[in-house]
Formats: structure tokens, sequence, C-alpha cells
């Protein structure tokens, strides 16, 4: 019997109950197992076709001396794992960037300026693929030419949404990778989400959330990583936003109110294991760019008027009518002057009319 089959009759024989397998793996790689039942035979059979497609792809057993250090520490850790890309992103630093799905501009442009700051200093940014928060985040990753991890609800043949299969592909093809604990050929199901959570927050050195609301999947994601001793950080928003409702929680719990990059990465460093202190993608960090704040120049712009109205403006979104009644402009005037500012890159247009400064993390 191959060792592939015999990882995959350890981790998919649903004869055998999950944590009898988690405790027959204790016992080693070639531990009292039935022989493999047919629904095995046949994931093994398309997991082989599938890894022989090119040579990026990979397994890792929960007995390879590959497997993540980190996924140990799980209550039930990953029995096997199937991966596209760089195998060595899983032995290198990193951080995990989460949050919702229905995200804001605001918080798409925060979760892309962080992922883009932890890649410039060389940290793995960690993240779901996910609508919202987690595409941003790889894609500023992917920005500064760094690595990021992509960890799948499905099988790591298979992508969702299917939209962002374009990332998935753009992922790998720069050096970063597809993980996934789930065969190729297996759909996308509601049930594989939470667990996949867990193998994020396994992976991770520390874990960022950006936005969530109160019943999110995300706090249960920064829930597991806090239970693992991983820092864990929050970026406030808005009083008025249920995207920020989460955070706050979180904040008020203890985690890390988040305002740099450079926050969160001294967290990470003081509570990296002893082997990835040398595992890093390269040893310099003096390009990263931790500050994700900037200060508009008002006093640039060519227009008083584009002042004055940037100048009111803050970061809760304020209806276009609302601003215009404390400038005495006209709706028409004051819509005029925000889409100006929009095109110079200085505020945001959200849902219903209303309007932010941009936060400056592109």
């Amino acid at each position: 019997m191959s060792e592939l089959l015999i990882a995959m009759n350890l981790a998919y024989n649903t004869t055998i109950k999950a944590r009898a397998r988690y405790e027959l793996a204790q016992q080693g790689p070639r531990c009292g197992l039935p022989a493999p039942c047919e629904a095995v035979r046949l994931w093994h059979a398309l997991a082989s076709a599938w890894l022989l497609q090119s040579d990026k792809r990979f397994w890792v057993g929960i007995h390879s001396p590959a497997y993540p250090q980190g996924l140990l520490a799980l209550k039930d850790p990953p029995l096997i794992l199937f991966g596209d890309g760089r195998l060595d992103l899983l032995t290198t630093r990193s951080i995990a960037i989460v949050g919702s799905r229905s995200a804001t501009r605001t918080g798409l442009g925060n979760a892309q300026g962080f992922g883009k700051a932890f890649a410039q200093a060389r940290w793995v940014v960690v993240s779901g693929l996910a609508e919202g928060i987690d595409g941003a985040a790889h894609a500023g990753a992917l920005q500064a030419q760094g690595g990021t991890i992509a960890v799948l609800g499905c099988g790591p043949d298979e992508v969702y949404p299917k939209h962002h299969a374009a990332l998935k592909r753009q992922i790998i093809e720069q050096g970063g990778l597809v993980l996934s604990e789930y065969p190729p050929g297996t759909a996308p199901q509601a049930g594989f989400f939470p667990r996949r959570n867990r193998i994020i927050a396994g992976l991770a050195d520390a874990l960022l959330v950006v936005e969530a609301a109160m019943r999110s999947g995300s706090l249960i994601t920064a829930r597991v990583a806090s239970e693992l001793g991983r820092p864990v950080g929050a970026i406030p928003g808005s009083i008025h936003s249920s995207q920020s409702k989460g955070c706050h929680d979180m904040i008020k719990k203890g985690a890390l109110l988040t305002e740099t990059a450079q926050e969160l990465m001294e967290e990470a460093q003081a509570c990296l294991p002893e082997f990835k202190h040398a595992c890093v993608l390269q040893e310099d960090d003096s390009d990263c760019h931790t500050e994700m704040t900037c200060t508009m120049d008002t006093g640039a712009l060519q227009d008083e008027e584009l002042g004055r109205v940037l100048q009111c403006l803050g970061h809760d979104p304020v209806h276009t009518d609302t601003l215009a009644q404390q400038l005495g402009l006209g709706s028409e005037d004051t819509l005029a002057v925000l889409t100006e500012l929009e095109l110079l890159g200085l505020v945001l247009g959200e849902s219903g009319n209303r309007w932010v400064r941009a936060n400056g993390v592109f």
C-alpha cells in the first residue's frame, strides 16, 4: 500500500469515527486501520492524478517531517494536507488576516494595506480566499511580491467563490501556496469553512481581524488563535458600523487594538517558535511600510472648495445631504466635489450615497 493511500485511509476512512482516527494517528504512521473503503480508494485515485499534473503540488500527512508544527497544537489537527505552491511557506513566519465577507470599502482597503505591509516585512499572509477581507489580504501580499497562503474550504482543485479563480491562480504563480485538508474533487460545503478556519489560526503566528460582526466566523478563528497562545489584533471602526461590533468586542476582551502593522509584527516576533526565527523569506525588513494612515495635504488642493469638503469629512460615513447642510452648499454641488475627491483618491463612496475619507492604505 502506498504512503499516500495509508495517509488518506487514516484521514478519510469513514468506517471509523473521527475521534478514533485521531487516537490511531498518535500510534504512528502504520497504525492498525482496516483496509481502505471504496470512497478512500476513489479519493486516492483522484489525488494521485491531481498530484502528477504539476511539480508544485504535494501532500503532507500528520507524521511527515514537513507537517506544520503549529497545527499539532489543535484539538483536531488535519490528518493530511494537499498543497499547490511553495511547501516551505508552511514553516515560514506568518500572520493571518480574516474578516467579513461583506466588507466596507474602508475594510477592504485596510485588509489590502496590512497584507501588503506584512508581506513587505517578509511575513507570509495567511487567509481563506473568501469574498471580502480574505481576498483583499491576499491581493495586498501579492502586490508586495510577498508570500501568501490561501486555506480552502474545498478540495485544492476547486475554488470558492468562483470569481476568485484568477486570484487563486495568481497566488500559485507568484510563489504562494493554496492549501486544503480535503482531497481533490471535493466541492465546497458550508460545514467545511468553519473547520478551514482552525487551520488558518494554527498556521499563523499572529492573527488580525479587520472587520467582523458580532456573529462572525472570524471571531471563532480569533478565539482558536487565542487559545493556541497566538497574539490576536483587531482594527477598530465606527461605533455606528455593524461590521465593527465584533472587533470592538474583541478589543474589550483583550485583543490588541491595532493601528499599524508594526504593532502586531512586534507581538508576533516576540512569540515566534525558535525554528521560525531563521525561516523568513528575506532577512531585510527595512523596506516595510508599517504606518497605515496618511496625512491629507489639503493645502495642495487647487480648489479651496475641495479642501473645505475634505476637512469636513471624517472616517465615519456621512450622507451627501448631511455634508451639504454642514457646509452650506447645495447637494448637487457637494456631490460634484465629492466625486472629484474620489477621482483624486482622497475619499471613498459607500452604499446609500454616503462618503468617508480614504484611509491611505493603497
